[in-house]
This record gives C-alpha cells, structure tokens and sequence, in this order.
C-alpha cells in the first residue's frame, strides 16, 4: 500500500467520522438538553414542585424570556430556580419571571 492510498483511506475514515458525528448531533431534539430520567431525584423533584413543563403552552413564557434563565447553548440553558438545573429553551414553569 503505497503512503498516497493509505492517506486517502485516512481521510476518508476522518471524513466518514465527522459526517456521523455531525448527523447523530443534528438528529438529536431540540430539548434534549438533558434526560429526564437520568437527573437526580431533587432535580425532578424541583421541577415537579415548579410545575416545569417542556414545551411551552404559551409562545410570550417561556425559559429563554425567563430572569432565572442563563442560556449555555442553543436551546439549551440553566435555572436559578432549579438550582442552575439545565432546562430546555422552550420550556415554563410556575416561577416565570419575565426579564425586565
């Protein structure tokens, strides 16, 4: 194997990688910013006691309008109300603070 082939054929596998890494990210929901069933318990507790819901019912509340809400990514972010918990963009709760 000559070292041209076996550069392609490394290129190639990189190419491949990066293309099924980029599709399972993009696969992925937009609230999948973390998995209710793996928080902790004081974590569903909270939001079971908040009322969280994901998503929103009502376009004007929801967590990125939110004073609680500080945004880490795309969609995604933490609650002051949920002891910096990640929540989801989209979602509300009962403790809804717009943002002045």
């Amino acid at each position: 194997m000559t070292m041209s082939t076996r550069r392609s054929i490394l290129a190639l596998m990189s190419a491949f990688a990066a293309t099924t890494l980029l599709g399972k990210v993009s696969a992925q929901s937009p609230t999948a910013c973390a998995d209710p069933a793996t928080l902790p318990l004081s974590q569903r507790s909270r939001r079971r006691a908040l009322g969280y819901t994901s998503p929103s019912t009502d376009a004007q509340k929801h967590c990125s309008l939110c004073a609680f809400f500080t945004s880490t990514g795309v969609g995604c972010g933490t609650c002051q109300m949920l002891s910096g918990g990640t929540v989801e963009a989209t979602a509300v709760c009962t403790s809804f603070a717009k943002k002045a």
